[in-house]
């Protein structure tokens, strides 16, 4: 959709318009009610290649014009507006399950926190929540007043379809992992009612995933992260000893702890413990380092992307059956 024409160049690098951000949420988001009338813009001749486009976008309260009635078509389009534009088509800046305090979770999240207006606290919020924010090279620079590169503008589109159940959300080290659902459930077989959902997990060292059966039943598969060589995750049959939300991590080195719920935290949103010496433990939990799940990395424990070890933790209990086999 914007590929130059005529050169087959898709130029990642290079900045976007408004006009080209109209043309986009005109392609994606067609089923959008219109909720205001018609208007004119001073700056938007009725020949201009995206008149449509930007019409499409304000009379379904996407964009706005500025102070003065002009739509600006050919400036630069910044990030913060383009998420804004997001949050307003995911119908988000209004969501109710945000933090009592945006701005200080905001502040925690990304390291220019602070530099993020008061008028967007709510929306960005949201989509930070829900891991359909993507910033390269940084996941924790929002750099919301940088124009928005060709790249990243559909990359934060995908994240959109993604929560619209449309395509899968996308597995990058540069989204920061939500904690609130993005809509999207990838397909597999949903436990019996009532009979205590998952009762066996069976990691595959070779094969770098963990299976989950109800009873002789497999459910679904998850990809994961094992121990590396001198750390092994332990072989055996083992059962889950200890689950935890939002675990804090403690440096077993220098004692510095890193907090639950931070996003540079090891072991991400949840903690499933299935073995221990009495006194190092393994276990299931999250990662921040994406790109690590699907290798031999960690210190025996099982790494999992956030989302995953979420669905898992909520379908466990204690005395679940883990078999570690190669």
């Amino acid at each position: 959709m914007l590929a130059e024409p005529h050169t087959g160049r898709f130029a990642p690098d290079e900045s976007l318009t408004r006009a080209h951000l109209a043309v986009m949420l005109q392609t994606f988001f067609a089923d959008r009610p219109t909720v205001r009338p018609r208007k004119t813009f001073p700056d938007v001749p009725r020949g201009h290649w995206a008149a449509a486009a930007l019409q499409f976008a304000y009379e379904r309260n996407l964009m706005e014009g500025d102070r003065t009635g002009a739509m600006r078509p050919e400036t630069p389009i910044t990030r913060a507006e383009v998420l804004m534009s997001l949050a307003a088509v995911l119908d988000l800046n209004h969501a109710k399950d945000i933090p009592s305090n945006p701005r200080a979770y905001l502040n925690q999240i990304y390291r220019d926190g602070g530099q993020i207006p008061q008028s967007q606290h709510r929306a960005i919020a949201a989509l930070t929540q829900r891991g359909l924010v993507v910033n390269y090279p940084d996941p924790r620079l929002l750099a919301g007043s940088t124009p928005i590169r060709r790249g990243e503008l559909i990359a934060l589109f995908y994240q959109s379809l993604a929560h619209r159940q449309r395509v899968p959300p996308l597995q990058t080290p540069f989204a920061l992992p939500g904690d609130r659902p993005t809509g999207f459930t990838a397909t597999s077989v949903t436990p019996d009612a009532g009979q205590g959902g998952i009762t066996r997990l069976e990691i595959r060292i070779s094969q770098r995933r963990v299976f989950a059966f109800q009873g002789s039943r497999p459910l679904k598969s998850y990809p994961v992260a094992v121990g590396r060589a001198g750390w092994e995750t332990p072989l055996g049959r083992h059962r889950v000893r200890q689950m935890i939300a939002y675990p804090a991590w403690q440096n077993p080195f220098t004692g510095a702890v890193i907090p639950s719920r931070d996003p540079e935290n090891p072991l991400g949103d949840r903690w499933i413990g299935f073995w221990t010496n009495g006194k190092e433990w393994s276990g299931f939990h999250g990662t921040p380092n994406r790109n690590s799940v699907g290798q031999a990395v960690s210190h025996g424990c099982i790494r999992m992307f956030n989302e995953d070890i979420r669905e898992l933790f909520a379908l466990v209990t204690k005395d679940t059956i883990v078999e570690v086999v190669r």
